[in-house]
């Protein structure tokens, strides 16, 4: 964060002063009405809500476009972004709109926006589930993209028929409690850290939810799963893609909560001394512009030294799971050797 003069003479410090974070977002955002939420992306067509603005445990405004891992910072990076400005302009810019907003004749009282870090709204929430038989659609849809039945056991994926939120009110302490049926195709992924349960729900077909978590960005997936030591350890894209990889190829893959997070120098360290080779299989976003899975396992393989592969765009499938269920097991196992025999350590 620049922290010096900019051309109007205020400092950052002392714009926050005049003027707050929250204030200074929902003059420009006006349909913001609580922190955190999410809102369809000012920068792209968005259908569904995926622009997520929250607070930080510093309890400065934060976001990030899960539509564009690229996509993210603080309230000045985003207000630049929308007046697509520099920083001395945006400051000038934003001086600018709250004179307006309180030069008017008529005084409007300011809406209350409630505010919670992200620490907070992880205290005060749960996500918990009600679990169902195991049906033959179910082991149909992970079949298909390679994934077999003892590899759900042993990842603790379970169906789910409805997800429950429990949310505790910061000042009163009540509890309030929301049921939701879940879809057709709905799954819990269950991962365990430091003696402490999160779930993620995963609804594939989903328009509107198809993910919940309260994984945190220090939670591998399939991290106590995988073996203390061994010659080679993938890094893929999603958990759905690092089972069909250990199913298919008996390699053991882990991933973090999204390709756009960056792992702690000491986890990647760790890594590094349990395995021999530790290799980034990222998706190839091929049909976007930016390939920000192409981009993202590029930053990772160089900052870690890491040797990194994609499946080829000729292939016309942009992660493993896909691979298979477009191709079927014996073509993608000869498309997977092409891909990794060069760079797999072979005892």
């Amino acid at each position: 964060m620049v922290i010096g003069k900019t051309s109007t003479s205020l400092s950052v410090p002392e714009l926050f002063e005049k003027y707050s974070e929250v204030k200074i977002l929902t003059t420009v955002f006006p349909e913001i009405i609580s922190i955190p939420c999410k809102i369809n992306s000012p920068f792209r067509i968005d259908k569904h809500p995926s622009f997520s603005i929250y607070m930080d445990d510093d309890n400065h405004i934060r976001f990030k476009d899960f539509g564009d891992s690229e996509c993210k910072g603080s309230l000045l990076d985003l207000l630049c972004m929308k007046w697509n400005c520099s920083f001395n302009q945006v400051f000038d810019k934003i001086l600018e709109t709250m004179a307006k907003e309180e030069g008017g004749d008529v005084t409007i009282k300011s809406k209350t926006i409630r505010t919670l870090t992200r620490k907070e709204v992880d205290e005060l929430t749960q996500i918990q589930v009600a679990v169902r038989p195991w049906k033959d659609y179910d082991y149909e849809y992970w079949s298909s993209y390679g994934v077999e039945k003892q590899w759900l056991k042993y990842a603790e994926i379970y169906p789910i028929s409805h997800k429950i939120i429990k949310k505790q009110d910061k000042d009163t302490g009540k509890i309030k409690k929301y049921i939701f049926p879940a879809e057709k195709y709905a799954y819990a992924f269950v991962e365990r850290k430091d003696g402490n349960l999160s779930l993620k729900i995963y609804q594939p077909y989903s328009k509107n939810f198809k993910w919940c978590s309260k994984f945190d960005a220090s939670v591998w997936s399939l991290w106590t799963k995988v073996p203390e030591n061994g010659d080679n350890l993938i890094i893929g894209s999603s958990t759905k893609d690092c089972l069909n990889i250990s199913c298919q190829l008996h390699i053991p893959a882990i991933c973090m909560q999204g390709e756009g997070y960056w792992p702690k120098p000491q986890v990647m360290k760790e890594l590094k001394r349990r395995y021999k080779k530790v290799i980034v299989f990222f998706d190839n976003d091929y049909t976007s512009e930016k390939n920000p899975g192409r981009n993202d396992s590029i930053k990772l393989a160089n900052e870690f030294h890491l040797d990194r592969v994609e499946i080829p765009a000729s292939y016309g499938a942009k992660d493993p799971s896909d691979l298979f269920k477009k191709y079927g097991k014996e073509r993608y196992l000869e498309i997977m050797k092409e891909i990794l025999d060069p760079v797999l350590h072979k005892s």
